[in-house]
């Protein structure tokens, strides 16, 4: 009777062992799903509408973003600065974010270089752009480039028909002018432009032009009395180049020719501290 007992018990390990193993196997057949490729999803590729890292004030880069699949769902693609001396909506303007809807399969982006009519020198740009969220990132095959990078440069653009005479002070609580004056045969110091009369600080004037007679012209200061103080003119020639020219207006020390000016109906003094010698399109300017 022990026997069979034990016989029965042996039995019973042996069944339950059994089953215990069919579910073994049913999970491990459950468990071994294929894993989801991602060999099928779409691929990014950017376009850009010139070639080369140089550009110039006045034109626009365009970037096109293509993918080669359509999906459902909507793909957001940013923009941003990542270093560089171009400042956002004064050196360019760029939007932030563009958004391929579902089941598209194309969007741009642009990069417009601002022309701001002020000579300086080149400025540099970099920007990154890609789909920047991890969730959508994981949308698009892993072979798309992404982010990419873009190390640009951004070359100063003259006005090509004018002198741009820019006149700039550290106070910018305090007010100064500048006018220009004609001395050439045909207009012997005459009053030439008040552009740069405008109470900005800077102060920008373009009234010589590459049409105007050759001679002798002078870049005035109207200081109102508020000197000595420390000035910069920035000047951009219509052949493209730049031109700067830094000094200390002090009429305590410095004796300036003093052109009065009558032009506004009353005479007010009027300094000289540039002389421009014109020649055609060229310009040789020196600080008096």
């Amino acid at each position: 009777m022990g026997k069979y007992f034990k016989y029965k018990l042996i039995g019973l390990a042996l069944i339950v062992i059994s089953m215990v193993s069919c579910d073994l196997v049913e999970t491990a057949e459950q468990d071994a799903s294929p894993i989801i490729s991602p060999d099928n999803y779409p691929v990014a590729t950017y376009t850009a509408s010139a070639t080369g890292t140089s550009f110039t004030e006045g034109q626009v880069l365009t970037y096109t973003i293509k993918l080669d699949k359509m999906i459902d769902r909507a793909l957001t693609f940013s923009i941003h600065q990542t270093g560089g001396t171009a400042l956002a909506d004064e050196d360019f303007t760029v939007a932030e974010s563009v958004v391929m809807q579902p089941y598209s399969k194309e969007v741009k982006i642009e990069i417009a270089f601002i022309a701001d009519d002020f000579p300086e020198g080149e400025e540099t740009l970099q920007l990154e752009i890609g789909i920047l969220g991890i969730a959508e990132r994981n949308l698009v095959n892993p072979s798309t480039v992404n982010p990419m990078n873009l190390d640009l440069k951004i070359a100063n653009k003259n006005d090509p028909a004018k002198l741009t005479l820019v006149f700039e002070w550290p106070d910018h609580d305090v007010d100064y002018d500048i006018v220009t004056w004609s001395d050439t045969p045909e207009n012997p110091m005459t009053e030439w432009g008040d552009g740069g009369a405008s109470g900005n600080n800077p102060e920008r004037d373009k009234s010589i032009e590459v049409t105007d007679p050759d001679g002798t012209y002078y870049v005035n200061i109207m200081d109102w009395d508020g000197d000595p103080f420390t000035y910069k003119f920035s000047i951009g020639h219509p052949t493209g180049t730049n031109q700067f020219i830094e000094g200390t207006f002090d009429r305590t020390t410095t004796t300036y020719i003093n052109d009065i000016w009558t032009a506004w109906g009353d005479e007010y003094d009027s300094f000289r501290v540039l002389k421009i010698v014109k020649s055609g399109s060229n310009f040789t300017i020196t600080k008096l």
